[in-house]
């Protein structure tokens, strides 16, 4: 094979990983090729890229081949290009069974699904990751190029539903609790880039915490709380607004809603 790696699709999570994994040298970009319906939009790559003009060149030509296509053109691609032994599939495509994938293809091929999320552009993201058919070899070789958009944590595939609910579109949630509480902070008097960096850095402190100690969330929050203090107040208000059932009843439609999905609802 002439190229290491292929991509189907310089979308917005086809160039964060993209982006990544020549950042942090996995590989050249005389190693990757890649191929967009909308031609003009390989245009913008450069340094070494093999830029492909039709689908075929990229089986053809790559080893590993990467679908970052939306899930509904997938068909489009294979159902005009011949895919080999020596392709191993990987695939970010929401809602698309491993078993739905190998079967519009012309031959069984390896194939590693991935739910990847939108902080993997800056390589601190988390992808959830599903083998199937692929030797250890290729595991290994994935696992390290995927290793530059940030976690990895091995999941079965049924577990996809739950991913997509927590990592998946999990950003969103978190974008929204930061967006209350920088409203919050200039409620109080500070200016929009006070508040912003305030809130996003404590973010950032609170998810170092919870990673690096081993203590129970309930003790984490009962540490920055003290009886009278200001921070049960603010607490207590979320408890009485069930802000924790809020949230579970979200991840929950988000899943529910991804099942619909993979079901073809």
């Amino acid at each position: 094979m002439k190229y290491k790696l292929g991509i189907f699709g310089t979308g917005t999570m086809g160039q964060a990983i993209l982006s990544c994994i020549v950042a942090q040298n996995k590989l050249k970009p005389n190693q990757i090729a890649l191929y967009d319906i909308d031609q003009a939009k390989l245009s913008s790559f450069n340094g070494g890229y093999k830029l492909c003009a039709k689908p075929q060149e990229i089986a053809d030509d790559c080893e590993y081949i990467l679908f970052s296509v939306k899930p509904q053109h997938y068909r489009t691609i294979t159902d005009s290009v011949c895919f080999y032994a020596d392709n191993t599939i990987l695939s970010i495509m929401a809602g698309v069974k491993i078993d739905t994938l190998r079967a519009s293809l012309n031959y069984p091929c390896p194939i590693v699904r991935i739910m990847p999320n939108t902080p993997c552009k800056f390589g601190k993201g988390v992808c959830g990751i599903h083998c199937s058919g692929t030797t250890k070899d290729a595991e290994n070789t994935v696992f390290d190029w995927l290793s530059a958009c940030g976690g990895l944590v091995p999941i079965e595939e049924d577990q996809f539903d739950a991913v997509t609910s927590v990592s998946g579109s999990g950003p969103a949630y978190v974008y929204m609790f930061i967006e209350g509480m920088i409203r919050g902070g200039m409620a109080g008097g500070l200016s929009y880039e006070q508040s912003k960096k305030l809130t996003v850095d404590t973010f950032i402190g609170a998810a170092e915490m919870v990673k690096r100690s081993n203590e129970p969330l309930p003790e984490l929050i009962d540490k920055v709380c003290s009886k009278g203090g200001t921070t049960i107040e603010a607490v207590n208000v979320y408890r009485k607004k069930d802000l924790e059932e809020i949230i579970i009843e979200g991840v929950n439609a988000c899943r529910e809603r991804s099942a619909e999905l993979s079901r073809g609802e």
